[in-house]
């Protein structure tokens, strides 16, 4: 059984390429599902909705049986995702309160790796804005989605047997899935990730002229990139937030994503320590619990 992933690019019509790329961007999905149908012969055309189908395991479940396993992972979605919500609530608070006004202002103005972060984000952001090289980044955005697919893959112990990338869309066909490699490409700044290993190879073997700022302006530059193109490309029909429940992966992917900037803040700011910042998380999630149990009582 193959599974087919695809990623959330879209393919832009003729009219929209006239009209810049972020404004012409239609049906993904449909020609994603052709290329990979094209490309897979006859194990391509079996969707992975229909391979399931098609499976003894399934075959044995009576309607109503399935029917209500349906139910129930649905409801278990919901729950894991309203439970995510005052976790994410929690990281915002202690994020707020960790880089306070006037901390965070004191911050930027005494660590230069901080406003070299800034720099290398508010680089990247204008370059969406004003559509500078959108169809390179475009295609660097889908490489680096499917790569993630295809990273998570072999981490849980898959195989691939097609990949695809280009800037009309993307896929990976793999014999496994689960929510980790899902949704990790939009939790995992891939060409972050790339930036950081390929700095500490190149630092092994030659010292690098204000490696530590270029660092940190670039990996702004990167962060933000992932950011604005996943928030941009979510809107976009994915199957991959369908797959296990919209609403939990976006609360996962909320939450994932303030995680890892509260790292990156704790690696680039000198008064934010991630120590610090874990035990007043942790003093927040209790405060909050507190809070809400003492709640409860008003509702019996």
């Amino acid at each position: 059984m193959a599974n087919r992933r695809r990623s959330g690019t879209t393919r832009p019509s003729s009219s929209g390429r006239n009209r810049g790329i972020l404004g012409g961007f239609l049906g993904l999905h449909q020609l994603a599902r052709n290329q990979a149908n094209r490309r897979g012969g006859r194990r391509g055309r079996m969707t992975r909705q229909a391979a399931i189908a098609g499976s003894s395991a399934v075959a044995d479940y009576h309607d109503g049986d399935f029917l209500y396993r349906s139910h129930l992972k649905r409801l278990f979605h919901w729950t894991l995702g309203l439970f995510l919500i005052p976790l994410c609530f929690v990281t915002v608070i202690t994020l707020v309160r960790e880089s306070g006004e006037d901390r965070i202002l004191q911050t930027i103005w005494y660590s230069t790796e901080l406003l070299s972060f800034i720099v290398g984000a508010l680089s990247m952001v204008s370059w969406f804005l004003l559509g500078i090289a959108n169809e390179r980044l475009l295609y660097l955005y889908v490489l680096g989605h499917e790569m993630t697919h295809a990273m998570f893959v072999y981490v849980c112990g898959g195989r691939i047997s097609a990949i695809h990338f280009s800037t009309e869309g993307g896929y990976v066909m793999t014999n496994k899935s689960n929510i980790l490699i899902a949704l990790s490409p939009y939790f995992v700044p891939f060409w972050s990730a790339v930036l950081i290993s390929l700095h500490g190879f190149v630092s092994l073997w030659a010292k690098i002229p204000g490696g530590g700022l270029i660092l940190t302006g670039l990996l702004g530059f990167t962060w933000t990139f992932h950011i604005v193109w996943t928030v941009w490309m979510i809107p976009k029909d994915q199957p991959d937030l369908k797959e296990n429940g919209t609403f939990l992966s976006l609360m996962l992917i909320i939450f994932a994503n303030l995680v890892v900037f509260s790292l990156i803040l704790c690696a680039t700011s000198r008064e934010v320590q991630l120590l610090n910042f874990t035990f007043e998380w942790w003093n927040t999630c209790l405060d909050l619990a507190q809070g809400l149990w003492r709640l409860i009582p008003g509702f019996l």
